[in-house]
């Protein structure tokens, strides 16, 4: 997979398809069209043309981020394709912050992928020191 174009910028309709490909919740356009207005880092892995991966990155500009949408297609996972993403997330976020300060990066791991994570840093909770992660999905 030499062949491997990382680029900043993804269709509704790719991103769409994305979430689908790995059974993330569906997305109406609107709510993914506001989404990808809103991130301060993305990251798209293209293949010949096909996106086969992204990453997203929310960041408060202080101390919060939160990142989200790793997603690489099932074909294409296990070729470094998310670890380049997640590498370059996690360098865009030392490069904007100053000397000494700490930013809590923080992430909904998906079902069984703890361990992808765990080879950055992050940390499996509940533990010793933090308490569960918790979610809620609303409906209106």
């Amino acid at each position: 997979m030499n062949n491997i174009e990382f680029t900043d910028h993804i269709s509704v309709s790719d991103y769409i398809e994305l979430r689908k490909a790995v059974d993330f919740k569906p997305l109406s356009q609107r709510q993914a069209e506001t989404a990808l207005k809103n991130y301060v880092f993305l990251i798209v892995a293209k293949i010949d043309d096909k996106t086969v991966g992204m990453t997203r990155l929310i960041f408060d500009g202080a101390y919060i981020a939160v990142l989200v949408d790793v997603i690489i297609l099932p074909e294409y996972q296990g070729h470094g394709i998310g670890k380049t993403m997640i590498e370059k997330t996690l360098a865009y976020l030392k490069n904007n912050i100053a000397d000494g300060e700490q930013v809590l990066v923080m992430l909904m791991s998906a079902k069984d992928k703890e361990g992808f994570y765990e080879k950055f840093g992050f940390i499996q909770r509940p533990d010793e020191t933090y308490g569960a992660g918790m979610s809620q999905w609303l409906l209106k």
